[in-house]
């Protein structure tokens, strides 16, 4: 939305990064009650170790899950879920950051791009 105010992508790539990652540790520092409130949410099976995303947690470990979830989740999302499944916090916040970076520069030089090509087309 930044960029299409008419704001310097690389202020929309650093607010974004700096508001994930305010998610991100807000979540993680909060484990235990993110962990019960998932739980609540989700059902016990989930930090069983049963259901659809404990297998993925298992195929990717935490790498994976930091660097695809900021993606498929909101990043506090996929950081509450990683808890509940058993991430070491500072392996997670290390991964969701790192995946916090990949898709807001893929997503920003995207829209940028997107934008010019709009601009240059009317």
């Amino acid at each position: 939305m930044g960029l299409a105010l008419g704001l310097s992508p690389f202020l929309v790539w650093g607010l974004t990064i700096i508001g994930s990652m305010i998610g991100v540790f807000a979540v993680a520092l909060a484990g235990d009650a993110a962990r019960a409130w998932l739980v609540r949410r989700r059902g016990a099976s989930t930090a069983a170790g049963h259901g659809r995303l404990y297998g993925v947690w298992l195929r990717y470990g935490v790498a994976g899950w930091g660097l695809v979830s900021p993606l498929v989740f909101a990043p506090a999302m996929g950081t509450a879920i990683a808890i509940v499944l058993g991430a070491p916090r500072r392996r997670l916040i290390t991964w969701m950051g790192a995946g916090v970076i990949l898709w807001t520069s893929i997503l920003v030089i995207v829209g940028d791009l997107g934008l010019r090509a709009i601009h240059i087309l009317s």
